[in-house]
């Protein structure tokens, strides 16, 4: 499957340190990258269909946005071939503006159902699951925050997300972002996090990569989940896990 990297600071950070690894450790599922951050509350995002890899190497224009991205969330993504997309518009995160913020958005696992949700204001027309899955969660947590406007984002999306793992059944592993807050999202498979020394507490970490991205994977904690009818959803702020909760 495709393999996801996020970053959570309370100021502005590289990811100098981790993306390259990130790279490394997912070598095996390149076909394609995108790297996401925010700068003064708008979106970014680099993305590319070729492989990270050019001959030994880290491609030159990955490990430079490691280097000069500078943001409080970064979201990154490797794509997998057997995924199949191979436009450059098809790569991940994904971005959306709604409940006032701009989102980024990135997304591994398999739901063959998932391809028929049909929303009313699509992100694109090709079949692509990352965006059905996307829709969903954002047309989800829109409707329920409209009926219970009391409602807070997590309330909105446990619901959402339980909607989405019971109507379209399937493996699921997701990072929603605003400028402010990181949800997490996972029906399998496993989140490990991580708190880099070097940053002094300020900085979380957080990646799908089997044993984490540094030499001692005993370092990384790991949110498993191996119910796919039920899931986990973790939101962090800053370098803060501020909730662990089930749906």
């Amino acid at each position: 499957m495709c393999e996801l990297f996020a970053m959570s600071a309370g100021q502005h950070y590289t990811a100098q340190e981790y993306l390259p690894l990130f790279a490394d450790k997912a070598r095996a599922n390149m076909s394609g990258w995108g790297i996401g951050f925010f700068r003064e509350g708008q979106v970014h995002i680099e993305k590319s269909c070729e492989g990270i890899y050019a001959g030994n190497h880290v491609h030159d224009s990955f490990q430079r946005l490691a280097r000069v991205i500078g943001s409080r969330i970064i979201i990154s993504h490797i794509r997998c071939p057997k995924s199949g997309h191979q436009q450059e518009s098809q790569a991940q995160p994904l971005t959306d503006h709604f409940l006032e913020h701009h989102w980024l958005f990135s997304f591994t696992g398999e739901a063959p159902k998932g391809f028929a949700y049909n929303s009313v204001r699509p992100l694109m027309r090709e079949p692509l699951l990352a965006s059905r899955v996307f829709e969903f969660v954002r047309d989800g947590l829109e409707g329920q925050l409209a009926d219970w406007p009391g409602s807070s984002l997590y309330q909105g999306l446990t619901v959402t997300c339980k909607k989405l793992i019971t109507q379209y059944p399937g493996e699921y592993a997701f990072f929603l972002a605003n400028e402010t807050v990181l949800f997490a999202f996972l029906n399998h498979g496993q989140i490990l996090t991580y708190r880099p020394p070097e940053a002094r507490g300020e900085t979380l970490v957080l990646t799908t990569v089997s044993g984490g991205l540094t030499q001692n994977p005993e370092h990384w904690h790991a949110y498993p989940n191996k119910n796919p009818e039920r899931g986990q959803i973790l939101i962090i702020s800053g370098a803060d896990l501020l909730y662990l909760g089930h749906v």
